[in-house]
């Protein structure tokens, strides 16, 4: 389902009447594979069912914070870059699990709409 979800998102996102918008967000072509991955992913984290996942974004995690600085990637920008997509991947699925822990009350308004 998620991955439907992105597929269809990214098909209206690359429709005409978003060019300028998307022209804004990605200016080159390289930061618009980048954004596609971090949407892709961030929208994945949401899966927590699958277990090859979590094992494949725990395995990132582990990668970009454990190992040293010189041994992740070409540049500094690139180490960052990487940290900061699983850190949002990371945020994204733990709020889409603590929406269920609201009170009853709050969980009913927000998903009643």
């Amino acid at each position: 389902a998620e991955q439907n979800s992105v597929d269809l998102a990214w098909e209206l996102l690359t429709e005409d009447n978003y060019s300028r918008l998307v022209a804004t967000i990605c200016p080159s072509g390289s930061e618009l594979k980048r954004f596609r991955q971090l949407v892709v992913n961030s929208v994945m984290a949401t899966d927590v069912m699958d277990k090859d996942l979590k094992e494949i974004r725990n395995g990132r995690w582990d990668r970009a914070f454990a190992e040293p600085l010189s041994s992740l990637s070409k540049s500094p920008r690139e180490s960052v870059n990487r940290k900061a997509t699983i850190v949002i991947e990371h945020l994204i699925q733990a709020s889409d699990v603590a929406h269920t822990m609201q009170h009853w009350h709050i969980y009913r308004k927000w998903n009643e709409r």
